[in-house]
């Protein structure tokens, strides 16, 4: 086993799905359900933004084995107290060979929990 297999953080991950809204629309957004995964967790960057109030926004990048990570999920970090996070662009795949193969993507803290959300903290 390795690092890949055995990360200390657990995520709730949100897929994204396709639907069509009221208008017929295609559209992608997060699953209702989540798929819980281990993972290693890092910090890449704390930035300060330039806003009232002085907001903090710290990247994080997420390593394991295999995720349903894609550019529209939704993370809950569950080892986090349940903090809410957004995945920043598309999860970066690797397959040089099974031992090695894994997902690592870059996600990013919201400022509020999505509505569904809300009742559940």
């Amino acid at each position: 086993m390795s690092l890949l297999d055995r990360g200390e953080e657990f995520l709730d991950i949100f897929p994204e799905v396709t639907t069509t809204d009221d208008l017929g629309n295609v559209i992608v957004r997060p699953a209702d359900e989540p798929v819980r995964i281990r993972a290693s967790v890092q910090p890449v960057t704390s930035d300060e933004l330039s806003a009232v109030g002085q907001d903090l926004a710290t990247t994080y990048r997420v390593i394991c084995r295999s995720a349903p990570l894609g550019a529209w999920s939704r993370v809950r970090w569950v080892t986090n107290g349940g903090t809410w996070w957004d995945v920043i662009g598309r999860p970066r795949r690797y397959g040089m060979s099974r031992r090695t193969a894994h997902i690592d993507a870059l996600i990013r803290e919201r400022k509020d929990p999505p509505e569904s959300a809300r009742g559940e903290a």
